[in-house]
C-alpha cells in the first residue's frame, strides 16, 4: 500500500485528490493520509475554475491535516506526494519532498526557470525517486490518438499542424498568483505550456521559435508561435485575456493524406474520399497520469510516457518563446 499527502488543494488538488480517492476504493493499492494547504479552509471549500465546479467532498476528520508543507513531510509516514501549487513554488516544495525521499507528482509547467528545473531533476536522481510533471496531454484520448495516427504513418508525413488553447482570464487563484507573471510566468507559461509540451512530444524539438505576445488584460495574456523545423510547419496559439470566453483545447493536423481535427465537433479524419470518426479511448487524463506514475513506483520503473527530462525540454522551449516575444525575432533552442 502506498501512502500519499496531496500538498495545495486548490482547483487541480481537488481533481487529484478526488482520482486518487477512486483508485484507493479500487483496490489499487494507495490510500491518502495528510492533506496540506497553507489556507486550512481551502481544504474543503469548493472550487470553480476553467475546468469546471469541483464537486468532491472532503472529510477532513479522515486525514492528517497541514498547513505546513515541510512539518508533513516530517510527520507523516508517505510514499510519494502530489503537488499543485503555484508555479513559483514547485521547485522548492519539490526538492524538499525528493530530499525526503519521496517519489513526487508536480503539477505543470514544471518551474518557471530552467535553473528551478534542474535543481529538481538532481534531487530526484540524487535520491533515486521518481518526478512526474502534470503535462496531463500526453495521456489525453484524443490527443493520444493522433500521436498514434503520427508514429504508424497510415496517412503520410505531417506537413502543417497547429493548436489552440483559449480560456477566460484565471482570477479564481489564491491571492491572483496566476496574474503575476513572476510567479506564474503569464499564460505563456502556464496555459500555453500544454500545447508546447504536445510538439515537443509529438515532433521533438524544434530548430527556433519565432513569438509574438500581448499584455493587455496581464502581462502575457496571450502567445503565438511558430515553431522551426526541416520538413513541416507548426504553429500555436494561447489567451486567457478574452472575456467569458469557454475554455477550448483544439488542434488541427495536417498530413499527407488526411486532415485530423479535435474541435467543438470531436475528434475527426478527413481523407480525400470520406470522413472518419474513429473509435477515442475511454478515460480521464489526470486520472490516467497519476496511474502511469503509481505504476512505475510500484513497478520500480522510469517514466516513460511522460519522463522529467521532457518537461525540463518543454520548459526550455516555452522560455525561448517568451525570450522571441520579448526580442522580436528568432530564437534558437
Amino acid at each position: 500500500m502506498l501512502h500519499c499527502g496531496i500538498i495545495g488543494l486548490g482547483g487541480l488538488g481537488k481533481v487529484h485528490f478526488k482520482n486518487l480517492s477512486e483508485m484507493g476504493k479500487k483496490d489499487i493499492g494507495v490510500k491518502i493520509v495528510a492533506l496540506c494547504d497553507v489556507e486550512e479552509k481551502k481544504i474543503t471549500e469548493k472550487v470553480n475554475i476553467n475546468l469546471g465546479e469541483d464537486k468532491s467532498e472532503i472529510d477532513p476528520a479522515q486525514y492528517s491535516i497541514y498547513t505546513d508543507a515541510e512539518k508533513m513531510l516530517k510527520n507523516e509516514k508517505l510514499d510519494f506526494v502530489v503537488t499543485a501549487l503555484p508555479t513559483y513554488l514547485h521547485a522548492d516544495i519539490a526538492v524538499m519532498a525528493l530530499d525526503h525521499g519521496l517519489h513526487v507528482f508536480s503539477e505543470k509547467p514544471m518551474a518557471l526557470t530552467v535553473e528551478e528545473g534542474q535543481r529538481m531533476l538532481d534531487a530526484s536522481k540524487r535520491n533515486g525517486k521518481l518526478l512526474m510533471i502534470g503535462q496531463c496531454l500526453r495521456y489525453w484520448p484524443e490527443y493520444r490518438k493522433l500521436k498514434q495516427i503520427i508514429d504508424d504513418g497510415e496517412f503520410g508525413k505531417v506537413i502543417r499542424a497547429e493548436f489552440s488553447r483559449y480560456s477566460s482570464l484565471p482570477v479564481w487563484s489564491w491571492q491572483n498568483w496566476y496574474l503575476d507573471e513572476k510567479k506564474s510566468g503569464g499564460a505563456a507559461l502556464d496555459l500555453h505550456v500544454h500545447d508546447v509540451d504536445t510538439v515537443n512530444w509529438l515532433f521533438g524539438a524544434p530548430a527556433s521559435v519565432f513569438s509574438s505576445a500581448t499584455h493587455n488584460r496581464a502581462p502575457y495574456d496571450s502567445i503565438s508561435t511558430i515553431y522551426q523545423y526541416p520538413d513541416k510547419t507548426v504553429c500555436t496559439v494561447a489567451d486567457w485575456g478574452a472575456h467569458k470566453l469557454p475554455f477550448s483545447m483544439e488542434f488541427m493536423v495536417r498530413l499527407e493524406q488526411a486532415v485530423v481535427t479535435k474541435d467543438k465537433q470531436g475528434f475527426s479524419i478527413f481523407t480525400k474520399d470520406e470522413i472518419l470518426k474513429p473509435e477515442i479511448e475511454k478515460g480521464d487524463a489526470y486520472y490516467n497520469e497519476i496511474f502511469d506514475f503509481i505504476r512505475c513506483i510500484n513497478e520500480n520503473q522510469p517514466i516513460k510516457t511522460n519522463p522529467p527530462e521532457s518537461s525540463m525540454l518543454s520548459l526550455k522551449i516555452a522560455l525561448a518563446e517568451k525570450e522571441s516575444a520579448r526580442a522580436g525575432g528568432l530564437i534558437k533552442i
